[in-house]
């Protein structure tokens, strides 16, 4: 109810007819015209566990707060300062008015306003503040208008929550969180008096600009306090004492997580999901920049900076390609950690675009895990033998105008293997082969289901990943997979909350719906785990069970790395943002292909973001099976000549499982050692152990092959070795300068076989027993004490000779 007197009102009129007796006719409006329509506020996005991801609004950033939450202190010390007969004028004080008008017209123009808060009040929201005297005529007229509506609480309420405070910040709310990091209810007397000092001139008092004319302001808003007997002079004097208290100032417009909120505010503009926000994007824009929204959201601020902190610290040179991390939660589909770039705020043309959510890029042989499901899901097992040679001719399906030619990485012949080792190896002929049996048809509608929304073409090609997605689909896809094929769509917002607390959008519990069979998704994860056990993707070994899959396109234009544990799917994208641009010296420090950067970004991101969460194991389907000792490679039990390396465990379906005694080798067994001469170290790595050599490598000057290519290698190529224990293959590494060497390969071996491998090719060894992320406790220590998890430089990296390289190893007590 007002609080305005008839008494108070007489006299402000009168004050207001004089005035208007000098001025030219003003016709006042209505009472019933006048009404203080809701101000805006800023939403906020919110992270899982609440804390503030970005602040959304137009030009004025305010959080409205009511009056009974502002500390008595700040109201009594506006009141001081701006109007301190507040509670007894009727809106206009007829005082203060005549003293201003004598002064005004002796200077000839306005100088002074005399205003009282309800007049303020009425310039900030009614008539505007154009200095002429019209408008403050108006301004007074409206100002009585405000009192016969309004009680005095509620015009100072308003007008707490109106008034701008400087540095971005209106009302009082806002501008306590700004200056100070509190709420208004929280704020001292000192507090309080400067953010009353600032209402004369923001800009003129910025305490952060001009803390020496803020200061001296503040002890005047003091003084008059105590004046006015609204404070004690042992409270005044200590608070003229003390310092501003400032928190530091902040850009008030940066965003945490910056991609992941692109991504918030395009789903809630264009998703039919919020259609309670507006009908159009238009309509939902102003409510997001306006509305004072609570926006909750799927974000781990833990594993964000996990993500983040694995490309800075993979991707260490400014010249070094973008990176692309999304992380789902299996779970719910919600996603946890999204990178789209190297800096938001650049001033790159790519700076904002969200390489994470709206790059469509080729995947390479990441695509293999889905022609592998399709087969699968046909018949196929994954012991089926296929032809592995280094090319595969398939004749035209019709309309296609000539045959289908494939042919491996490195044109490396592989001989005949099974589909788990063509998976574990990426060989482009057999996934050749395999698409073709179980036709492209199959493996679109697999690779739909499973979260990839674009149109693909049923074309054989799609076998290496030849046609556009993005990383959020690729992590779709992981997600499902890790599900046990239940697929839950990608999202990001969890509840929205209007501003009197009207809970708008609250997301359902995400069910999913059966994408893949359990059996088909489970027997897929088993050959996707041989990948990052021994296969190409080593590097992104989590030290729990883990499964993935590499990509490279041609030329290394694009490298992924995909994959997922029980409680983590990710995907990872590594490439120039500006198109198909490859991926080799001298334009990068290293050849990048799937299982180097890529990798290395996932197992650094999964380490830290699964840091102090127990490993699971996958969960098998609920029907019957039996884990049997095979030889790996021949798919039968293992007898007495059966290299130790080519034995392990693996689980079958009941019946479907291996009982017959292999009768090869029959003698202590032999192989050919391959020829790696001319191929790049990672590959001639990868050839060696995978035909069951141990390898080292040493420097060698070269002047006929780029850096980081094999020059010669001990054993020859051709010669036949007994493999009783392994066999070490030699080889040399082309280095430009004597005075660089290579730094070799040690992760996942023992810190004394690592730090002998390293002291023996010259370099300064460093070691660090401790657990990722620096955890006092970890899984690896507990499986793998001792096991070299991280290595700086990364292995293949040229660096000057006696160079440092640190070790990571997992502790061992």
């Amino acid at each position: 109810m007002a609080r305005t007197t008839p008494r108070r009102m007489v006299a402000a009129a009168l004050v207001v007819a004089a005035t208007v007796g000098c001025a030219p006719v003003l016709r006042l409006q209505p009472t019933t015209g006048v009404d203080l329509a809701p101000p805006p506020q800023t939403s906020q996005v919110l992270a899982a566990d609440g804390s503030v991801l970005a602040e959304l609004h137009g030009e004025q950033d305010r959080e409205v707060v009511a009056l009974q939450d502002v500390a008595q202190v700040l109201r009594d010390a506006v009141i001081a300062v701006e109007d301190a007969r507040f509670y007894d004028h009727g809106g206009v004080d007829a005082r203060a008015i005549a003293r201003a008008m004598v002064l005004n017209a002796r200077a000839g123009e306005i100088h002074q306003g005399g205003s009282t808060i309800t007049q303020q009040l009425a310039k900030n929201v009614v008539v505007g503040s154009a200095k002429t005297l019209r408008r403050k005529l108006s301004e007074a007229g409206v100002a009585l208008q405000l009192e016969q509506r309004y009680s005095k609480d509620e015009i100072l309420e308003r007008y707490l929550n109106t008034v701008y405070f400087g540095n971005g910040a209106y009302g009082v709310q806002t501008a306590s969180r700004r200056y100070f990091g509190i709420d208004a209810g929280d704020l001292g007397l000192g507090q309080a008096a400067l953010l009353a000092a600032l209402l004369r001139s923001p800009a003129i008092y910025d305490p952060y600009r001009h803390p020496q004319r803020a200061r001296a302001r503040r002890d005047l808003v003091l003084d008059l306090m105590q004046q006015q007997e609204l404070a004690g002079g042992a409270s005044v004097a200590a608070a003229r004492s003390g310092e501003l208290g400032l928190v530091a100032a902040s850009r008030r417009d940066d965003w945490r997580a910056p991609w992941f909120v692109d991504h918030v505010l395009d789903e809630l503009q264009h998703s039919r999901r919020f259609a309670v926000l507006g009908a159009d994007p238009a309509e939902r824009a102003s409510a997001l920049f306006r509305g004072g929204l609570r926006i909750s959201t799927t974000l781990d601020p833990a594993w964000q900076a996990a993500a983040e902190q694995a490309v800075t610290d993979t991707l260490t040179s400014v010249r070094d390609p973008h990176a692309a991390v999304v992380a789902i939660d299996p779970a719910t589909g919600g996603i946890r950690a999204l990178v789209g770039g190297r800096r938001y705020d650049g001033d790159t043309p790519y700076a904002r675009f969200n390489l994470a959510t709206d790059a469509a890029r080729q995947p390479g042989s990441t695509f293999k895990q889905l022609v592998l499901a399709t087969a699968i899901a046909q018949g196929h097992e994954l012991d089926d033998n296929f032809p592995g040679g280094r090319r595969v001719v398939l004749p035209p399906r019709p309309g296609e105008p000539e045959p289908y030619l494939v042919d491996n990485y490195d044109s490396h012949d592989y001989g005949r293997l099974s589909l788990r080792d063509a998976t574990a190896y990426s060989v482009n002929v057999v996934f050749a082969r395999l698409i073709a049996a179980v036709g492209p048809e199959a493996v679109v509608e697999t690779a739909r289901r499973a979260g990839v929304r674009r149109n693909l073409l049923p074309l054989r090609s799609l076998a290496l990943g030849t046609q556009e997605v993005s990383p959020l689909e690729m992590a779709s896809v992981q997600a499902t997979l890790a599900a046990g094929g239940i697929y839950r769509p990608p999202t990001v917002v969890t509840r929205i909350t209007a501003a009197d607390g009207t809970v708008l959008y609250e997301r359902r519990k995400p069910r999913g719906r059966r994408a893949i069979g359990r059996p088909v998704a489970w027997l897929t994860t088993q050959a996707l785990q041989e990948v990052v056990e021994h296969g190409t993707g080593v590097r992104a070994n989590l030290q729990r069970p883990t499964a993935g899959k590499t990509g490279t396109t041609q030329r290394g234009a694009d490298a992924w790395f995909v994959g997922y544990t029980p409680d983590l799917a990710a995907a990872v994208w590594v490439g120039f943002p500006r198109g198909a641009v490859a991926m080799e010296p001298p334009r990068t420090r290293i050849r990048v292909e799937g299982g180097t950067w890529p990798a290395e970004i996932f197992g650094r991101f999964g380490s830290r973001a699964l840091a102090d969460v127990p490993a699971h194991d996958f969960r098998p389907p609920a029907m019957a099976l039996s884990t049997v000792t095979v030889h790996v490679s021949r798919n039968c039990l293992p007898n007495s000549y059966t290299p130790p390396e080519l034995v392990s465990q693996r689980s079958y379906l009941k019946g479907t499982e291996p009982t017959q005694i292999c009768h090869q080798p029959a003698s202590p067994p032999t192989t050919d050692v391959p020829d790696v001469t001319g191929l790049p170290l990672p590959t001639a790595r990868r050839v060696l152990r995978g035909a069951g050599f141990d390898v080292e490598h040493r420097p060698e000057r070269s002047a006929t092959l780029p850096p980081g290519y094999v020059t010669r290698q001990d054993p020859a190529a051709g010669r036949s070795q007994r493999l009783d224990d392994g066999y070490l293959v030699r080889i040399h590494v082309s280095t430009v300068d004597p005075a660089t060497v290579i730094v070799p390969d040690v992760l996942n071996t023992g810190l004394l076989r690592a730090s002998a491998v390293l002291q023996q090719a010259g370099f300064v060894v460093e070691v660090h027993d401790e657990c990722p992320g620096a955890n006092a406790a970890c899984t690896g220590s507990a499986t793998r004490p001792g096991s070299v998890w991280e290595q700086q430089p990364d292995a293949g990296a040229i660096v000057p000779v006696h160079s440092a390289v640190r070790l990571f190893a997992y502790p061992t007590g």
